[in-house]
């Protein structure tokens, strides 16, 4: 695994620490276990994260379970965020 990869999954593993309030175990669990879950590449569901960071930046919704719910909702590409991947 690439320097820059390492560094990609040590960020977004911060970012499940910090929006969902896992311990960073758990969130370098649940970001493996969510990219299988979902059939989605680490990079994918990092990206999911990013747009669920940017929103919650602007107080979209702080509360960690609400959190989890709408990272998974971002990955289905479910309207009900507002926050979609780009194709």
């Amino acid at each position: 695994m690439s320097d820059a990869y390492a560094r990609h999954i040590d960020t977004d593993v911060h970012t499940l620490v910090q929006l969902c309030g896992y311990s960073p175990a758990h969130a370098r669990a649940e970001l493996t276990a969510i990219s299988h879950r979902e059939r989605v590449g680490l990079i994918s569901a990092g990206a999911a994260l990013e747009l669920l960071a940017q929103a919650t930046a602007f107080g979209v919704d702080a509360d960690p379970a609400a959190a989890r719910v709408q990272w998974q909702q971002i990955l289905r590409g479910s309207g009900a965020t507002g926050h979609t991947l780009a194709a």
